[in-house]
């Protein structure tokens, strides 16, 4: 099979784990947790960036369109949450990029997954706060994954800023999804190497 055809069936099977492993955690178990960038972070660590890229902007349009024809709810502004996979795998790939030296040791290689988990926590708490603070200043629509919004509201009836309340909202859910999913995204990369070999030898 050639190699392209292989990248682009890795990357449209990807945004599906993804989309599945959120329906798992967030419909099925109820666990207040998106998940859904683990395949993500794999797929930048074993293809690079473009490849990450298509993962992590076309996710969302992809999981609106399902709700859409499975759920029959239609949110066209969660596309705008692409915004946040696009910061993920840039952060993801300013590391993975040196994935030599994530062979050190099992030490150094924890401390770069911990760092890529903080930075990547920071610009999607930012973005996602941002994104609620427009949804509801504009369109009247809150958050709508139920802890973010109370938080959220949690923070605005304290008489914080709408903004600042959008912004607080997203720390416990993003800090927290944003650690399991970088670290066991780079578990199935680990796991992509021992049944595929090196992504050059596809």
């Amino acid at each position: 099979m050639n190699r392209n055809v292989k990248i682009f069936l890795m990357i449209f099977i990807s945004i599906f784990l993804n989309l599945g492993t959120s329906i798992l955690i967030f419909d099925v178990m109820h666990i207040p947790l998106f998940l859904d960038t683990i395949f993500t972070v794999a797929i930048v660590f074993y293809l690079g960036l473009l490849p990450g890229l298509a993962v992590g902007f076309c996710y969302n349009f992809i999981d609106v369109l399902f709700n859409y024809l499975v759920r029959g709810i239609f949110s066209p502004t969660n596309v705008f949450f692409s915004l946040c996979g696009v910061a993920i795998t840039l952060v993801t790939w300013a590391f993975a990029r040196k994935k030599e030296e994530f062979k050190i040791s099992p030490m150094v290689t924890i401390l770069y997954l911990l760092l890529i988990s903080v930075l990547s926590s920071f610009v999607t708490i930012f973005i996602g706060g941002t994104i609620d603070f427009i949804r509801f200043t504009y369109l009247e629509i809150p958050d709508s994954m139920a802890p973010i919004r109370q938080f959220t509201e949690g923070f605005l009836s304290q008489r914080f800023s709408l903004f600042a309340s959008c912004i607080l909202g997203q720390i416990p859910i993003s800090i927290t999804d944003r650690l399991i999913s970088t670290f066991a995204g780079y578990g199935v990369f680990l796991l992509l190497n021992k049944l595929f070999g090196p992504s050059e030898e596809l």
